[in-house]
């Protein structure tokens, strides 16, 4: 019902085509699936083990090609992306006044004492190096914004307008870097049209450890009504003790 209503308000292009899982703890083979069946051209997620994802950065095998199922076979197959660096916007680069930013914005005047342009394109350019080592095309998706951001929408595009600007002047002085407001699927499309083979990967991304003793287990399980008869047989256990100890008492 929901794709039909976006369809019908939005046309064709309205259907989403990518799935954002950006913040579940761990990830199942089985949602991969359920991504490429209904039509998802790719989804893209964050949290993965912390030792997989070392292996991953080294290996430049951030991006994947994730096979949902032994039996569907390739219709069940989605092009995946672990995005490195989360879904908010590199250090130095959070305008969301609202929610606690408190980097500089961008000053371009250059008769001003705070002037900041140079060293603020320096920024996302060593962001943009050290990113793309981690990926096996030479495209680099930056998420600007996250949780509860754009209180002050004006205040972001206002500076993301200039950093786009200021970063592609450099061009003319030989930079090889091309800066612009884009989309998953718009990113997608950039690594597509790079004709990389990517791996496979059959398996889940669980458990999900964010380091050595800190493992995120326990927010999915197979055996739903389990935990749920186990939480309420404990409440009835802690009721019975209780009453058993005002009992003894009298």
């Amino acid at each position: 019902w929901g794709h039909r209503r976006l369809q019908d308000t939005f046309g064709t292009c309205g259907i989403p085509k990518i799935g954002w899982q950006i913040d579940p703890f761990g990830h199942s083979r089985e949602q991969a699936s359920i991504f490429a069946q209904i039509g998802f051209d790719a989804m893209f997620f964050w949290r993965f083990d912390y030792e997989d994802k070392k292996k991953r950065l080294a290996e430049k095998s951030m991006e994947l090609i994730w096979q949902g199922s032994d039996d569907l076979g390739s219709s069940s197959d989605i092009f995946t992306s672990a995005m490195e660096m989360g879904y908010g916007p590199p250090p130095g680069f959070n305008w969301d006044l609202a929610n606690g930013g408190n980097d500089d914005p961008i000053i371009d005047d250059p008769e001003s004492e705070d002037y900041n342009v140079d060293k603020t394109v320096d920024r996302l350019f060593t962001y943009a190096k050290v990113y793309s080592n981690y990926y096996a095309t030479n495209n680099v998706l930056f998420p600007m914004g996250t949780d509860f951001f754009y209180q002050d929408a004006n205040m972001w595009f206002k500076n993301m307008d200039k950093l786009i600007k200021y970063s592609n002047q450099r061009k003319s002085n030989g930079s090889n870097i091309n800066v612009f407001y884009s989309t998953p699927t718009c990113y997608l499309h950039g690594v597509h049209m790079a004709n990389h083979t990517f791996p496979t990967k059959k398996d889940d991304f669980f458990p999900h450890a964010s380091n050595t003793h800190s493992y995120w287990t326990g927010y999915f399980s197979s055996r739903p009504a389990i935990k749920r008869y186990e939480k309420v047989g404990n409440n009835f256990l802690q009721v019975c003790k209780q009453l058993d100890v005002l009992t003894q008492g009298n």
